[in-house]
């Protein structure tokens, strides 16, 4: 098949659950022996050589790039509060995008658009009537749901700008899911809130999937005591995650087990303030390979207040063979789960014992470490999404 990726961010490095949910789609369909070409806008594409690309674009048939200045950007948005239009999507307009798709779609003549986010949707709305493609919108996430459950951790005026923002993309969800050919989510959560919101879509469920890659090599040991939080820190559902475990979690932990240690890594996490300088706590910054922090954490802690989907670090911490904790929001977008694979707290106080009881029984640690990976391995391929992108382009 032909395959054209619209993308909203440029997919590599694969750092944070959606550039990692695309990527691996291209690199996965392009092993399975199909044509792979991708439009995305670049903040960053000035400063991007080929050689740190070239893992993207050795699995490109073709790439064109739309620089996305900020500023400008910026000012889109801010000139769409007085309308009706998601300020997310006015933030990617762009008469420069629009050229390049719809020079893409007459150069590639593609079997299947794959579109990325409802941010992408009106570059593809504009021209699916124009060309006999499967034309999937890939929301991922129910981003207005999300954005319902984060209102309550919200500044004042923060949470009045996002209560308008959530009605504004709910509106525009409902209107634009049941306009494609397939629309796919993360989950069987956000299926049923799709569902609910936008009951004429045609919905799919296409997981994420593990790299399987390099997973099986040696790491060493595991360190004792050690609490690993790993995510991309610009995103709120992971700062206030990140702060709550540092905050409210940890002092909990440290108070039974004096010796504990916070690793927090990921992109941004100096972003996160003093609260990566507390006693016990280690940032770990960005991390090319993540693994090796994976490999010799105890146990991976979670604790979001809210979130949308799928947590894809918690099924990298699985597939890693390291027991997690985590709260409902998160256990329940990973659904259908082992009621006993994850262990699940709300309160700071829940948690935290949780967690205590992990490390002081490294047995057990070591055991539900083996069965997450069990399970994450059996249900988490990324060769399921090749299949659905197959059924399309047939």
């Amino acid at each position: 098949m032909r395959v054209l990726f619209l993308t909203s961010r440029f997919p590599y490095p694969p750092v944070g659950g959606d550039k990692n949910r695309v990527f691996h789609f291209i690199r996965a369909l392009s092993r399975a022996g199909h044509e792979v070409h991708l439009v995305t806008f670049d903040a960053a594409a000035r400063s991007r050589s080929k050689d740190a690309i070239a893992p993207l674009t050795t699995l490109l048939a073709s790439l064109r790039v739309v620089r996305l200045p900020v500023v400008f950007s910026a000012a889109r948005a801010f000139l769409a509060l007085p309308g009706a239009f998601p300020l997310q999507a006015a933030y990617y307009r762009s008469s420069r995008m629009r050229a390049r798709v719809t020079e893409a779609l007459e150069r590639v003549k593609p079997d299947v658009v794959y579109t990325h986010l409802f941010r992408m949707a009106p570059y593809a709305l504009a021209e699916m009537s124009r060309y006999p493609a499967a034309w999937v919108l890939d929301l991922t996430d129910v981003i207005s749901s999300e954005i319902a459950r984060s209102l309550d951790y919200r500044g004042l005026l923060d949470r009045w700008l996002y209560r308008v923002e959530g009605r504004r993309i709910a509106a525009y969800e409902r209107e634009v899911a049941p306009r494609f050919d397939r629309c796919w989510v993360v989950g069987a959560t956000e299926a049923r809130a799709l569902t609910a919101l936008a009951p004429g879509a045609r919905i799919e469920v296409v997981p994420i999937g593990v790299d399987g890659e390099a997973r099986e090599e040696p790491r060493g040991a595991r360190h004792p005591a050690t609490i690993l939080f790993y995510g991309y820190h610009r995103i709120f559902h992971n700062r206030d995650a990140a702060r709550f475990l540092a905050r409210d979690i940890f002092p909990l932990v440290r108070a039974r087990i004096p010796e504990a240690k916070l690793e927090i890594a990921g992109k941004a996490s100096h972003s996160l303030g003093a609260i990566t300088r507390g006693e016990g706590i280690r940032d770990l910054g960005y991390l090319a390979d993540p693994g090796e922090a994976f490999a010799r954490a105890t146990v991976f802690a979670a604790p979001h207040r809210f979130a949308a989907g799928v947590q894809t670090k918690v099924i990298q911490a699985l597939d890693a063979g390291l027991p997690v904790v985590t709260t409902p929001i998160v256990r329940e977008g990973l659904e259908p789960v082992p009621r006993d694979l994850l262990r699940v707290g709300e309160s700071a106080e829940e948690i935290a014992a949780e967690i205590v009881a992990l490390i002081r029984d490294p047995a057990l640690a070591s055991e539900l470490g083996a069965r997450g990976q069990e399970w994450v391995r059996s249900r988490f391929r990324w060769e399921d999404a090749v299949r659905a992108f197959e059924a399309l382009g047939c």
